[in-house]
């Protein structure tokens, strides 16, 4: 499977990130080893993804597009179970569909065909997370949907403030937000709706990061996920990233990640 992503080194050191700001109409997807950032209308995207194992591409795929009116960008971020031929099926349908859904910013059409599409495609054994972000550059607003996958996290920079965006209330926080993709047939996603203001974070990651290993065998889990992120500097979406995984690693005791670990952090720029 090929993607058109700029490629990174084997490494988490910060300096090999690469930026370039996306084309209209254009769509930046990989489940390789990434970092880059990515500029947006109103938004930037800083993205980083670290296979597990020896090989170059694992079960996180990240998709980042925008409309050819440069006004809609969607982040997309799905973990397959498995690796090999099931990514590469979820992951050229995914394009697929980001493409034909390229303009909305509601993202109820992409879901629906995404679930029936893994339910179909995927021999009935598969099943993914995944967690969808539409950003209206004009309008301010942030559509999240989430199906089965960690909840993200988000800074607000007047509050100084850190909480999880998440579309059930909070007595149902135990269990993952919606259902996985191609677990049920005509499932139908809750969104959630928010207007990120100038300094706002939003930080998608997969569960390689949240259920990284200590060497005494201790899962980081989402009290210390979020412990962690109140203590990084959140004054960009780079500076917050970079930190942000080097932490993750000195909880592994320096070792490489034992599942796919992707982090896509958003920032919204100045109004």
């Amino acid at each position: 499977m090929t993607f058109d992503a700029a490629r990174g080194e084997h490494s988490e050191n910060p300096m090999l990130s690469i930026s370039r700001r996306l084309a209209c109409a254009e769509i930046s997807a990989s489940n390789e080893r990434t970092a880059s950032l990515l500029e947006l209308p109103g938004l930037a995207a800083w993205v980083h993804s670290l296979p597990e194992g020896p090989g170059d591409a694992g079960g996180d795929v990240h998709y980042v597009s925008l409309c050819p009116s440069c006004i809609v960008s969607r982040i997309a971020l799905a973990d397959v179970s498995g690796h090999g031929q099931a990514v590469a099926a979820l992951g050229e349908k995914l394009r697929e569909l980001m493409q034909r859904y390229l303009r909305a910013l509601a993202q109820v059409g992409l879901m629906r065909d995404l679930n029936q599409a893994v339910r179909e495609e995927l021999d009935g054994v598969h099943y993914a997370t995944m967690v969808a972000v539409g950003w209206h550059s004009l309008r301010g607003l942030l559509v999240m949907t989430n199906a089965g996958h960690p909840p993200p996290l988000w800074y607000r920079a007047t509050r100084q403030e850190w909480s999880w965006l998440e579309t059930q209330r909070a007595s149902e926080r135990e269990r993952p937000a919606g259902v996985p993709l191609g677990l049920l047939a005509d499932i139908n996603y809750d969104r959630k709706v928010v207007k990120p203001q100038s300094g706002d974070l939003v930080v998608l990651y997969s569960d390689g990061a949240s259920e990284a290993t200590s060497p005494a065998g201790d899962e980081l889990g989402p009290d210390r996920l979020m412990s962690i992120a109140r203590g990084l500097d959140a004054s960009s979406a780079e500076a917050f990233g970079t930190q942000f995984t080097s932490a993750l690693r000195a909880f592994r005791g320096g070792g490489e990640p034992l599942d796919d670990q992707t982090i896509i952090v958003l920032r919204r720029n100045g109004i």
